[in-house]
């Protein structure tokens, strides 16, 4: 046999087992998505903080013990008690002040009562003296009680109505106290903060109470200044709180802050947003996470985002056809938490590849899984 032969031979046997090793050859299991056009909602994704809308902080205004208070969840209406302190201490000092303004006034109504009846005296001792009928030495002591009575009325009318002004200061913020020693509530709403108990003595300014209509919530929220010029009142927002991760409650922001400043390491402003009600499940210092939407498109060509590979040439999709992969750049545009916009690179109808996919390699063959995007 010549060698001819046996190398035509070798060749014939390798075109013909080479079709038939790729037909053997494994198939990647891959998930695939529909390139669509829809609408496409663009997203700010952040967290926030749940505070009330309007809310009633009691401090205590007066250094007291509590005799009454409600407990933190206690619904209230208008007028009623929220708490009471012991009022016996104030009333006394009260008192005790008033006594004290009028003994202070009553002393100087008397010294000028006593300095009338010295100037009398004086004056017939000074006519029994200008007749000599009166001893020299006698005058002068009648003189002397006189100097003393009126520096005696001069030195009170000083002091007297500075310490009658002071006590006025005084009795105005006892009274002050004693008021305060009952508070009412302002409106309806509910306790949502208590932070004393019956028989604890508390100081003034301390804060003891916080009541809200928990039915009017807002997020105050962290915006990241790379995101701040973005995010405008009037953009609607969606909260989610991992204590109820079935919830979602809408809302608008309402406010942008004017005011970056420097959170562990994170260029932040604010925002704040009303909930709609009802806001039932949020609570005031919950922590939850927020999506901001700051724009929409119509109709926009668009694959989820995790389609979308990275490469040294830029942004790339696998592009099925014939269950095949096909390597394809692509130019992006808008994106949102979920899809990106396709500006060039692929056509509606066309189906790409869901990573993670490494280990793909352009033309390699696949089995495609249709529906597992999330997509109906």
């Amino acid at each position: 046999m010549s060698k001819r032969i046996v190398i035509g031979g070798v060749l014939l046997v390798a075109v013909l087992l080479v079709p038939l090793w790729l037909a053997r050859a494994p198939v990647s299991e891959v998930r695939v998505a529909e390139v669509r056009r829809a609408p496409l909602v663009i997203e700010v994704a952040t967290n926030g903080l749940v505070e009330p809308i309007d809310d009633f902080e009691v401090r205590a205004r007066l250094d007291g013990r509590i005799t009454e208070i409600r407990a933190a969840g206690t619904q209230v209406r208008q007028g009623d008690a929220l708490l009471r302190i012991d009022p016996a201490p104030v009333a006394a000092a009260l008192k005790s002040a008033r006594s004290q303004q009028l003994e202070a006034q009553e002393s100087l109504r008397a010294a000028r009562d006593h300095l009338s009846r010295i100037e009398r005296t004086f004056a017939l001792d000074d006519k029994l003296h200008n007749e000599s009928a009166l001893a020299s030495e006698r005058f002068v002591e009648s003189q002397a009680t006189l100097n003393e009575a009126r520096a005696r009325v001069a030195f009170l009318e000083q002091e007297v109505p500075l310490r009658v002004e002071s006590l006025e200061l005084k009795i105005h913020d006892l009274e002050d106290q004693l008021g305060g020693t009952e508070v009412l509530a302002p409106s309806a709403g509910t306790v949502y903060r208590a932070q004393a108990d019956v028989g604890e003595v508390v100081r003034r300014g301390q804060l003891i109470l916080a009541v809200a209509d928990l039915e009017r919530l807002q997020i105050r929220m962290n915006v990241d200044q790379v995101d701040l010029g973005k995010v405008r009142p009037g953009n609607p927002v969606k909260v989610f709180a991992n204590a109820f991760p079935e919830e979602t409650w809408h809302g608008e922001t309402t406010e942008v802050v004017p005011r970056v400043e420097m959170r562990d390491n994170r260029a932040v402003s604010e925002a704040v947003a009303e909930i709609e009600p009802p806001a039932r499940g949020l609570v005031p210092g919950m922590n939850v996470d927020v999506d901001i939407v700051v724009g929409t498109r119509s109709d926009v060509l668009q694959v989820p985002s995790e389609a979308i590979f990275a490469a040294g040439q830029g942004p790339f999709v696998y592009r099925v056809v014939d269950d095949r992969v096909e390597a394809r750049s692509v130019d992006l545009g808008l994106s949102s938490f979920s899809a990106v916009e396709v500006r060039a690179g692929l056509t509606a109808g066309d189906e790409v590849v869901l990573g993670p996919a490494s280990s793909l390699a352009d033309g390699m063959r696949v089995a495609p899984q249709r529906g597992s995007d999330g997509r109906e």
